[in-house]
């Protein structure tokens, strides 16, 4: 069985053709799609991550970085990280729709685990790629069916492409990952890069 998706994916590539030319008024309800954050909502420093699940750069963030950001400054609460998606193919829309599945409380353990597993799943065809995702879904207890049921949810993924055309039209996105921190927009970087910036603005 394949996943009905088709339709979702041509209307995801006209949406990002059309991104920068749609305005706020455009955009569909998505009062249900809440931020997903990490740290304390009243730390000083506020960085919104940027970022698409099939993009290896994004993936050593989150394999790699992230960790380290967690246990010097997330943890301690000087730190709040936002998770925004960036959609520039259909896969990566199934693995959002998919992350979402069980809910915000296990989202970030899901993001975790596409992130571990993005050279299982991320490439291939179709099929191994939806296998893939699939497999992802069992490790977390989800069945197949459930999984298969998020990643066709279009109403949900019409949702999640609206917001992400909102937010990378405000932020003037074009790469990933990309970092908007304390409201400036910066590029890539190493952690030790990462964390001069972090620590010039706790000063």
């Amino acid at each position: 069985m394949m996943l009905k998706i088709i339709p979702i994916f041509f209307y995801l590539l006209s949406s990002f053709f059309m991104v920068f030319l749609t305005n706020a008024s455009e955009i569909n309800n998505t009062s249900d799609i809440t931020p997903m954050i990490i740290g304390s909502k009243n730390a000083p420093v506020k960085i919104i991550e940027y970022a698409s699940f099939t993009c290896p750069h994004c993936a050593t963030f989150h394999n790699e970085v992230l960790p380290k950001l967690k246990n010097d400054y997330i943890n301690s609460g000087k730190v709040l990280l936002e998770y925004r998606e960036v959609y520039f193919d259909g896969p990566g829309l199934w693995a959002g729709l998919l992350a979402r599945c069980q809910g915000n409380k296990k989202y970030f353990a899901m993001v975790d685990l596409i992130y571990k597993k993005q050279k299982d799943w991320a490439s291939g065809n179709r099929n191994d790629i939806i296998e893939g995702l699939l497999s992802i879904g069992r490790q977390t207890g989800l069945d197949d069916q459930e999984s298969r049921q998020c990643m066709e949810n279009s109403e949900q993924a019409k949702k999640l492409i609206d917001i992400f055309k909102k937010n990378i039209t405000e932020d003037g996105i074009s790469s990933t990952p990309s970092f908007v921190i304390n409201d400036e927009l910066m590029s890539n970087m190493k952690y030790d890069e990462l964390k001069n910036i972090i620590e010039s603005l706790l000063n």
